[in-house]
């Protein structure tokens, strides 16, 4: 500073002298699609504490019934309130937008039941004890009525440009434990190194979809796609046999029909 007649002025700038543009940085892809943020970077916007943890849970189960009842082409911010009776703008703080939200939902459901599907399978080896654990499982799914919520959100976003990536990343768990659980299945057999178990296991997980598709064309009956998951579980031994996988036991009338028209 250069003192002159009792005022303070600015010592001029030395000549070429150029201010530097203030630096921007553009917002994440996350922010930008309202996805939610990283793991560690949400607390910097607003702190997490218990209160807001059960208000995002009580958001996800609200937004998951929603979608059960309504489908996705029913779930509104409005329709998600209502389920629970809480505020419509507490699911735009909390998670910013409504796809957000539902990739939230997915990454519930994908966790919990990824969980119990590892340690249900955990020591499968064979397709009759896969046929055996799977019919368990899917009456699970149907009960929780997880498998619908699954198949509206997938069905819905996998092709949208912005979010189809999104639903590609939460489903690589299940392609990954798949392929390790058709590997286990087909090793030690004759055709261990003819079969590829990508394949193998991108098989399985289209059929137990499409079970989901099956039951919704015949308005919501399950009994269709449950006989073809029993149908499964008596002729795996069969199959096992093919992959020499140990004999085939007695053969015995079935008592269940497979419907599906």
């Amino acid at each position: 500073m250069i003192k002159s007649d009792g005022q303070d002025r600015v010592a001029p700038k030395p000549l070429g002298h150029r201010r530097r543009p203030a630096r921007t940085t553009a917002a994440p892809g996350h922010a930008r699609l309202g996805l939610p943020s990283p793991p560690g970077t949400r607390g910097r916007r607003h702190r997490r504490n218990e209160a807001g943890d059960r208000m995002r849970a009580r958001i996800i189960d609200a937004a998951l019934q929603t979608l059960r009842t309504e489908g996705y082409a029913g779930v509104s911010v409005r329709a998600i309130a209502a389920t629970a009776a809480f505020s419509p703008a507490l699911v735009f703080y909390h998670f910013g937008s409504v796809d957000a939200l539902l990739l939230a939902v997915l990454d519930q459901i994908s966790g919990e039941r990824l969980a119990r599907y590892q340690v249900r399978l955990g020591d499968v080896s064979s397709l009759a004890m896969l046929a055996a654990a799977m019919e368990e499982l899917y009456g699970e799914d149907l009960q929780l009525g997880q498998l619908t919520a699954v198949q509206e959100i997938v069905g819905a976003m996998a092709f949208d440009p912005a979010l189809g990536p999104e639903i590609v990343s939460r489903m690589q768990p299940w392609m990954t434990f798949a392929q390790e659980l058709a590997q286990r299945i087909v090793s030690g057999s004759p055709l261990a190194g003819m079969l590829d178990p990508g394949v193998i296991g991108s098989a399985v997980i289209a059929l137990y979809m499409g079970l989901e598709i099956v039951a919704r064309m015949q308005g919501g009956d399950t009994s269709g796609s449950k006989a073809l998951v029993a149908t499964l579980t008596e002729t795996a031994p069969w199959i096992d046999r093919l992959l020499g996988k140990g004999a085939a036991p007695p053969r015995r009338r079935s008592t269940k029909r497979l419907v599906l028209d």
